[in-house]
């Protein structure tokens, strides 16, 4: 059922005025920005653990699509 003009022009400005509002509160906000300086920016290779074939059987029977040994996965589509 399509809104009436007024209605729609109405809601338009209700809007406006909360993201306004919003925006000012925001505004107020203060922040600490910080960041981490690293020397390595890749982590060193080790011998790992022994493979567990249970969680790689589970993996792949969970996984969306499996093509010879590997997960074919889009972005968003696994849940």
């Amino acid at each position: 059922m399509p809104l009436g003009r007024e209605k729609e022009e109405r809601i338009r400005k209700e809007a406006r005025t909360i993201l306004d509002k919003f925006a000012k509160a925001l505004e107020k906000v203060e922040t600490k920005e910080s960041f981490v300086e690293r020397k390595k920016c890749a982590r060193e290779e080790g011998e790992g653990d022994e493979p567990n074939e249970s969680f790689r059987q589970i993996f792949f029977q969970n996984a969306p699509e499996v093509n010879n040994n590997c997960i074919q996965a889009e972005k968003g589509k696994w849940k």
